[in-house]
């Protein structure tokens, strides 16, 4: 994906941006900067290497990714192209409260849960949404497996790909940013309610062995507690009975 040349509509996008934060250019640099390095890292390129393909010194870059120097038009179009990412993602806030009011590449937030048998937790990533010029498309960026949201960078995966929706049902193929033979699909329903929670199935090559398995998964605009998500992730009687009877894993769960 190369952006060689800057579309009318990201010029538009600076525009409304400018005069939304017209006395906060600070924080938009330091937002611009927080979100070059958390895509930097996930995709496992270093400061040297992103310096380097954008013709700067690792200084320079390293003072992009701080926030204390601005970044010129060219130069973001050349590090979204390094990065494999549209520039407007690269401008977009990291917290709600911030999000700039257009349609074009809004920034939607899930946290993903599931849950790993064999070391007893409950892994928690993040779900980046940008809305593209279909209406029910959406471009992906995952941060699999992030100890916290202020740590998207130190992910243990990062995929990227495209959501589909219909209705109460969402389907995700996503790719392994470092390894595009990793796959993974994700499918979930909803129910009617305003909470936005979906639940169901991750399949893709388990990272330990490289083989094909589905994990039940919760996807949320908001932390759920522990206890709750365990409810929900761990396979019940009724979901082995199922297997066992019909050969199937299904998921047929809403949330009201």
């Amino acid at each position: 994906m190369l952006y060689g040349i800057v579309d009318p509509c990201f010029f538009i996008f600076l525009l409304i941006l400018r005069k939304h934060f017209m006395n906060d250019t600070q924080n938009i640099q330091l937002y611009v900067g927080e979100n070059i390095r958390k895509i930097r890292m996930a995709r496992g390129l270093s400061l040297e290497e992103l310096a380097a393909r954008i013709y700067k010194s690792k200084s320079t870059v390293s003072k992009y990714e701080r926030g204390s120097i601005a970044i010129d038009i060219a130069t973001l179009d050349d590090i979204a192209a390094v990065l494999d990412v549209h520039p407007a993602q690269l401008l977009m806030t990291p917290t709600p409260e911030k999000k700039i009011p257009v349609t074009q590449m809004s920034l939607d937030e899930l946290y993903m849960f599931s849950y790993d048998g064999k070391e007893k937790r409950i892994i928690k990533s993040v779900i980046e949404r940008y809305q593209t010029d279909e209406s029910n498309r959406f471009s992906i960026n995952m941060y699999y497996d992030a100890a916290s949201r202020n740590e998207l960078g130190e992910c243990v995966a990062f995929y990227q790909g495209f959501s589909t929706k219909y209705d109460v049902l969402e389907n995700y193929t996503l790719e392994n940013s470092r390894h595009p033979i990793e796959q993974i699909w994700l499918s979930c329903i909803s129910g009617l309610s305003q909470n936005r929670i979906q639940v169901g199935f991750l399949a893709g090559l388990l990272n330990a062995t490289m083989l094909p398995a589905v994990r039940k998964v919760v996807l949320s605009p908001n932390i759920i507690p522990d206890e709750e998500l365990m409810e929900r992730l761990v396979f019940t009687k009724k979901d082995l009975q199922s297997i066992r009877k019909l050969n199937l894993f299904i998921i047929d769960e809403f949330i009201a």
